[in-house]
């Protein structure tokens, strides 16, 4: 079978990888329009700040890995054109600007996804020197030398998300000043209620981080073709140094005649099938069916590539099994001694979109009192209120101990559509060691079922 792959990183080399790894006889040939491969994005913090030396450290694959294999890999190959009623795509050479024409059998598309323009920028601010967005490699090295470079002092950070806090916290390690602007009037919120959020933002305004909150960005201006200031619509932050980051847009123009959401991501089935013939798509480009919201959203994170890779591979080779149900969004961050992990929707965007939701949150050490020491935890579970279906959970860990992995199996039952009752008869033990009798996650599940032992 001939098999083409646009674009390989996560999501297109775990594909890869599995097809050759369940069959060796397909004839595989994988194109991306970049020059390296597997790059974690998620580590570009880590090696700003300082945490991680070694940038190269940040990949796991390489073309010549894949090729060993038994792949064709074309880097700097760039595919600007798909024909899935004739099963050819059209590729451009990068490097000699050749342009030829290639054949499938199956087409499995991993595109990705681009960071988002700020709207309304006029294009010679947004081209300013210093103005920079975080991808790839080739922005990963860039912003490491800024971060570098005694002549930037000031570092706006525009959009509050992951990305964004965590380069926050990673040029403020760099002695950096740092402005963090988004217009949600809360940092994470699309992950945390305010509950875990509200800390976090007091543990950054203590770290010296400048926080513009509710404000939205509608201009840069410079001196000598390099950015000066961001200006909101509430006011102007000096920066020597802009980094946007206000998320993901899917890469799905190739295909117009694909089924997608709103915001272009593709929509697929169990084994990550679109509508059109042959054609797969997974990575950062697809939409999934999201467990919570019970409807198909585009999850950009690289464990949902890397499935959605294995998925469609497995599929190919003809083994029907491998499916992706659904996902809940599991996800977590470490920054500012906050250790914070979400799954499913949170309170605040369950009630913005009139779903019937009540919630439970504690907080509570995580060992008993008499032991040597012990830790703050914080959770919060989001429950459908007349079937008492667990919908959302957020953790938050303080001090030397991390709970964040206790989010697993909170997203598996999301994902099973267990009810809070299910999971408070879940087998788990108690040890001083580890936990309280009650631990948390079942102490929440008390109080909101009104048993608030934990208060006694």
């Amino acid at each position: 079978m001939k098999i083409i792959i646009v674009g390989i990183n996560h999501a297109g080399t775990s594909a890869l990888r599995t097809m050759l790894a369940q069959n060796s006889t397909h004839e595989i040939t994988a194109y991306d329009r970049n020059d390296n491969i597997s790059f974690l994005g998620c580590g570009i913090a880590l090696v700003v700040g300082g945490a991680v030396k070694n940038i190269r450290d940040l990949f796991y694959c390489t073309p010549l890995k894949l090729e060993k294999k038994g792949a064709k890999v074309r880097m700097n190959h760039e595919v600007i054109a798909v024909d899935y009623k004739a099963h050819t795509v059209k590729v451009k050479n990068l490097l000699t600007n050749e342009v030829f024409s290639d054949n499938y059998d199956k087409l499995v598309f991993a595109a990705g996804s681009w960071p988002m323009d700020i709207p309304n920028i006029p294009k010679e601010h947004d081209n300013l020197e210093n103005v920079n967005i975080c991808k790839l490699y080739q922005h990963a090295e860039e912003l490491i030398k800024k971060g570098d470079d005694p002549s930037i002092k000031k570092v706006a950070i525009v959009g509050s998300g992951y990305i964004g806090i965590e380069l926050a916290e990673a040029y403020h390690k760099k002695g950096k000043k740092v402005t963090l602007i988004d217009v949600e009037k809360r940092t994470l919120a699309r992950y945390f209620d305010i509950e875990f959020t509200a800390q976090l933002e007091a543990d950054m305004l203590a770290s010296g981080i400048t926080l513009a909150l509710g404000e939205k960005v509608i201009d840069f201006s410079g001196e000598n073709n390099k950015v000066k200031k961001v200006i909101t619509d509430k006011g102007s932050y000096e920066a020597d140094l802009v980094v946007k980051c206000i998320g993901f847009k899917p890469n799905t123009e190739l295909l117009p005649d694909a089924k997608k959401t709103a915001n272009g991501a593709l929509l697929v089935d169990k084994h990550m099938r679109t509508n059109l013939p042959d054609i797969y798509g997974i990575g950062d480009c697809v939409a999934i069916y999201h467990a919570a919201f019970e409807r198909p959203m585009q999850v950009a994170l690289a464990t949902n590539a890397v499935k959605s890779g294995i998925t469609a591979a497995s599929h190919i080779n003809g083994n029907e099994a491998v499916k992706i149900d659904s996902v809940a969004g599991t996800n977590a961050i470490s920054v500012f001694a906050n250790k914070l992990a979400s799954t499913g929707v949170s309170e605040e965007t369950a009630l913005r979109l009139n779903l019937p939701v009540a919630s439970s949150y504690i907080e509570d050490n995580d060992r008993p009192e008499f032991m040597e020491a012990f830790s703050k935890t914080k959770i919060k579970i989001v429950y459908d209120k007349n079937t008492l279906r667990l919908l959302g959970a957020q953790i938050g860990s303080y001090g030397s101990t991390s709970h964040t992995e206790v989010i697993y199996y909170l997203a598996l039952a999301i994902q099973q559509r267990l009810t809070l009752l299910d999971i408070a008869f879940t087998d788990v033990y108690f040890l001083p060691h580890f936990n309280k009798p009650f631990n948390f996650v079942l102490t929440s599940i008390m109080q909101a079922i009104g048993l608030n032992y934990y208060k006694d």
